[in-house]
């Protein structure tokens, strides 16, 4: 498990994790070293308890408060985060593949990622943050305690057993549908997904990832969009949109510059592209995030 930096520069020694898979977080001391913006390759769950946590991310900001529960999946960018004095709560970093690499266990967490991507923050009863709280404190001490033979099997299954609470805690707000999903379908979006996060950058068309996934791009269009009520056009939009917006607002590369790293013929197509994809060009868009 890893973080890197908006320039790529490895910083895996910001957070102490347990096999290198998994760190459990209850003060904000602890992270304090962290140098921002940063990518992440790892999955982040934060508990607050009491006070606020304002947390800017990508090109948003999310603001939460007692009883709020917030999950991120990776490539997302830290940008930075503010706590009030009052502020307590619990962080979860954990790399997927704890998860282990079956096919059937991403076929519950794809819904799940899809939900979070767009909804990454609910509020919990009372009840809820008991529990919640009570299986962090359980992990914690198996992750950092004096460990046996069986120490790593332990670990991920509380740590299981933390994920499949959450996410019927997300499947009670945002009505995650997990068993009308075929495992087949499943597999093809997660490697979809997979394929865009590693290529946007330079690759946009639905035929290119097609072929990296031996489907033809009808097929590939029509499961995406069964899947996950998006085309796959408009995932690879967004993705290209999310890594535009990063490097215009932090980095000094030129718009110029930002248009060959993301393999634009030139300047002026990128600028229609990202101006037809959020409503204003490039330029006002660095302008105004430089402002906020």
């Amino acid at each position: 498990m890893s973080i890197t930096t908006i320039d790529h520069i490895p910083q895996s020694s910001e957070i102490a994790a347990y096999i290198d898979n998994i760190a459990v977080i209850d003060s904000l001391d602890d992270i304090k070293g962290l140098k921002l913006p940063a990518k992440i390759d790892f999955i982040l769950s934060i508990l607050c308890e009491h006070g606020t946590l304002t947390f800017d991310y990508d090109s948003t900001s999310r603001h939460l408060s007692e009883r709020m529960l917030m999950i991120m999946k990776p490539g997302h960018v830290l940008r930075s985060y503010q706590a009030s004095p009052d502020f307590r709560g619990h962080f979860i970093v954990a790399s997927t593949t704890l998860f282990g690499d079956s096919i059937s266990t991403f076929s519950k967490m794809l819904p799940c990622f899809i939900q979070f991507r767009d909804n990454p923050v609910i509020t919990l009863t009372p009840e809820d943050v008991a529990s919640q709280t009570e299986l962090r404190k359980l992990l914690r001490r198996k992750a950092y305690g004096a460990g046996h033979q069986y120490r790593d099997q332990v670990v991920r299954s509380v740590l299981e057993t933390l994920f499949y609470e959450t996410l019927g805690l997300y499947s009670s707000y945002h009505s995650i549908d997990t068993g009308s999903i075929t495992r087949r379908r499943d597999a093809l979006l997660y490697r979809f997904l997979q394929e865009v996060e590693a290529n946007c950058h330079k690759e946009r068309s639905v035929a290119y990832y097609a072929g990296k996934l031996c489907v033809s791009p009808k097929h590939l269009s029509a499961t995406i969009k069964e899947a996950s009520g998006r085309t796959a056009g408009e995932w690879i939009d967004s993705y290209v949109i999310l890594e535009a917006k990063l490097l215009l607002q932090n980095t000094g590369l030129t718009i110029q510059e930002v248009s060959t790293k993301l393999n634009f013929p030139n300047q002026s197509f990128f600028g229609k592209y990202f101006k037809h994809l959020t409503g204003m060009s490039p330029r006002l868009f660095r302008a105004n995030s430089s402002q906020s």
